[in-house]
């Protein structure tokens, strides 16, 4: 069945194409009869109005380009970090009729010929040759923990850091007194995020930070929690998301938890089996990010200034309270 356009409508009601628009949108001087009867017909028909024209009209693409590092497929941890982002921004354009295109960092010469709307540069690590481009270009960019000179946009604050803070501020008032913090060795931004706020929180507080890292394949997970324990750790963050296996194992050694050590886990999903376990964590939301990526084109659209302006957006986090803290 092929698709109701404006002009089956306008034919209908014996008016223009120009007096249906107007009457659609409510714009104009028609009558309130005329524009009652075309709003009737449009609906009699089916008629639904086609967004991508309206966009392209309007000299929109109805595109979003997501930036893509070479190399970063490469180490598991950040391929995993890059598919989930791009994922997100797939399914999230597509529910407002978007497509995503994907452009290499190192190539900013074909930005100008990419077509697209915003440019979104998920990994503050990556080459920033063709972010440097878009802002140049007056193109409305979306960026995660980076504001970039004389950007439109928005830069979104991932909550990582927040998180962090939160978790370290909930141990130390539940007495912990050594907190030893396991990471991912790997420099996926989040973990230095992660690793730079835990260490500015022990350097404010006047503690020694205690640091223990795990490879990508998990082989040195648990020989990273005894290396925690044997340098007197009385609490453990696990911000590699390893909660569940740790706490496993604690119990498998006769640890009591809390008392004898306070364990409070990272967490990027659904956090399921961390509140089945009783495993106090904070939970951050990462994949939000996606739908924030679009807000930008709705104010580059609604702006009638030419001040360029960049908006600051937090993620949100949360502390969800278990059995494993005191």
């Amino acid at each position: 069945m092929s698709r109701v356009t404006l002009r089956d409508v306008a034919l209908r009601a014996g008016v223009s194409t120009a007096a249906t628009s107007q009457a659609l949108n409510d714009r104009g001087n028609l009558s309130l009869d005329t524009r009652m009867r075309v709003k009737a017909i449009a609906a009699e028909l089916g008629y639904a109005p086609n967004k991508n024209a309206a966009a392209l009209r309007g000299g929109r693409t109805m595109s979003i380009g997501f930036v893509m590092a070479q190399g970063s497929l490469q180490d598991g941890r950040r391929a995993l970090q890059r598919a989930r982002q791009l994922d997100a921004l797939v399914r999230a354009g597509a529910e407002r009729g978007f497509t995503v295109t994907v452009l290499p960092a190192s190539r900013p010469d074909l930005l100008p010929g990419a077509q697209i709307d915003a440019l979104y540069f998920p990994d503050s690590a990556d080459d920033r040759a063709i972010l440097r481009s878009a802002v140049a270009a007056g193109m409305p960019v979306v960026t995660a923990d980076l504001t970039f000179v004389g950007m439109t946009g928005l830069s979104i604050r991932t909550g990582y850091a927040a998180a962090v803070r939160g978790a370290l501020t909930h141990l130390a008032a539940a007495g912990a007194a050594r907190i030893g913090f396991l990471v991912d060795d790997s420099e996926v931004p989040r973990d230095q995020l992660g690793e730079s706020a835990y260490l500015a929180w022990s350097v404010l507080q006047g503690r020694t930070p205690l640091v223990a890292r795990v490879d990508a394949g998990r082989r040195r997970l648990i020989p990273a929690v005894h290396e925690l324990l044997d340098a007197g750790a009385d609490a453990i963050f696990a911000y590699c998301e390893d909660g569940p296996e740790i706490y496993l194992h604690l119990e498998s050694i006769d640890t009591v938890i809390p008392r004898d050590l306070q364990l409070l886990s990272l967490c990027t999903g659904d956090g399921e089996l961390e509140e089945r376990l009783g495993i106090t964590h904070v939970r951050v939301h990462p994949d939000h990010a996606a739908d924030l990526a679009f807000s930008v084109l709705d104010a580059a659209a609604c702006d009638d200034t030419a001040t360029p302006a960049v908006r600051t957006v937090e993620l949100p986090w949360e502390l969800v309270r278990g059995s494993s803290t005191r």
